[in-house]
């Protein structure tokens, strides 16, 4: 009976030492306390949102949600930001709308440009195909332009300013961007012609009376992570230090990647609208091929494009590297830049403005063209492609 007693004495003391151990484990990475809430609701009224705030039941349960058991998610869609949100920003600047309506496309599409739902919508900012044809963007079996990041995004813009002349309200927008302008309008009449989203949400389909909570709550998180112990995971820097090209003739997306030793893989996700890998021949240019900022400029001497790339900046005469190593390029450092053409007396001439310097000629262009772009004067000696497409490959075995 004594050996018993003590036997039973024991487990009950590593019982107890157990549950002591557990009430003293930390809080979950992210985790929000109930005194955090108060500060939270304070940070985001303090964001100048485009939408009309309101820290709700639901935008707490969500930021709870982002922070705590996806903290993981969060982290990578953080990451993902670095690639898209220059180029949201620049083209809703451009068309005169609120920036923060870049967090949308987190809500609709994880920032993934191949993203396709269950309905068919498809892209980072998820049109359906009516809508899409509806916004110019062209859907064929070889090209899927809702995949397309500039493009895309510009008719996302458009959409959301047509919403937003109909609804006279960002909130109402947004929340219609997702179920319909026919479904809000309906909303509003059964709410008696009340025109907050807040009001009307009850008449409104489940999905989109979680939208709007979720689109305010993953603007706080990509606006306020650090406060909560949350670590971009930050993409590879052949997705960030990206130009583009305006492409003339045929190119196969394959082989190119052979070419330039780049993966297929990420000639896609830089690439994702060309369906079958072959971006096609046009006359005006009207397809882009977007690559690495060192391997484009190989392809802008070889092939027949007009490509936006960043200056390399001068070396100094004393260096006497066996190679040239990538430029690190920030992308708010990049400079602005300016694509060229010939004017009537043959000379270069400037006629739009972009995000990177110089844009160089490829050698199969018109023959007319006769000069060599300034973007290969890397200091005082000239190379050739050839030459520099070897010290590119001298550059990723040495990396």
């Amino acid at each position: 009976m004594n050996k018993i007693f003590h036997t039973a004495l024991r487990y009950n003391v590593m019982l107890i030492a157990l549950f002591l151990g557990l009430s003293t484990v930390p809080e979950a990475k992210g985790n929000v306390s109930n005194d955090m809430h108060k500060e939270i609701a304070d940070r985001i009224h303090s964001l100048g949102s485009s939408v009309e705030i309101q820290y709700s039941r639901e935008v707490r349960n969500r930021i709870n949600q982002y922070l705590s058991r996806q903290a993981s998610m969060s982290e990578v869609l953080i990451g993902r930001s670095k690639i898209y949100f220059p180029t949201f920003e620049h083209i809703l600047r451009e068309k005169g709308l609120p920036t923060d309506l870049k967090y949308l496309s987190v809500v609709e599409s994880g920032l993934k440009p191949d993203a396709t739902s269950r309905s068919g919508a498809a892209g980072l900012w998820q049109f359906m195909r009516p809508t899409g044809r509806m916004m110019g963007l062209k859907i064929s079996r070889t090209i899927d332009e809702r995949r397309d990041v500039e493009k895309s995004t510009a008719a996302a813009a458009d959409y959301l300013l047509k919403l937003y002349n109909q609804f006279d309200d960002w909130t109402l927008a947004i929340a219609a961007y997702n179920c319909g302008p026919g479904n809000m309008r309906k909303a509003i009449r059964r709410s008696g012609g009340k025109k907050s989203f807040w009001e009307i949400k009850k008449y409104l389909p489940k999905e989109t009376r979680e939208y709007v909570p979720k689109f305010i709550a993953i603007t706080y998180v990509m606006n306020y992570y650090y406060e909560h112990d949350l670590m971009p995971e930050i993409p590879n820097q052949d997705l960030i230090n990206t130009s583009t090209a305006k492409v003339y003739e045929s190119i196969n997306l394959k082989a190119l990647s052979r070419e330039l030793d780049l993966e297929l893989s990420m000639m896609r996700t830089l690439n994702p609208s060309f369906i079958r890998n072959v971006i096609p021949k046009s006359e005006d240019g009207k397809y882009n091929l977007v690559l690495p900022t060192p391997e484009m400029r190989i392809v802008a001497g070889k092939y027949n494009v007009l490509a936006a790339l960043p200056l390399l900046e001068n070396r100094k005469e004393e260096e006497k590297e066996e190679y040239i190593a990538r430029p690190t390029i920030e992308i708010r450092n990049i400079p602005q830049a300016q694509y060229i053409n010939n004017d009537t007396d043959g000379g270069p001439m400037k006629i739009k403005s972009l995000y990177a310097q110089t844009v160089a000629f490829g050698g199969r262009r018109n023959k007319k063209y006769k000069f060599k772009p300034d973007s290969y004067k890397m200091d005082d000696r000239k190379y050739t492609i050839m030459s520099l497409h070897h010290m590119m490959k001298s550059t990723k075995r040495t990396l």
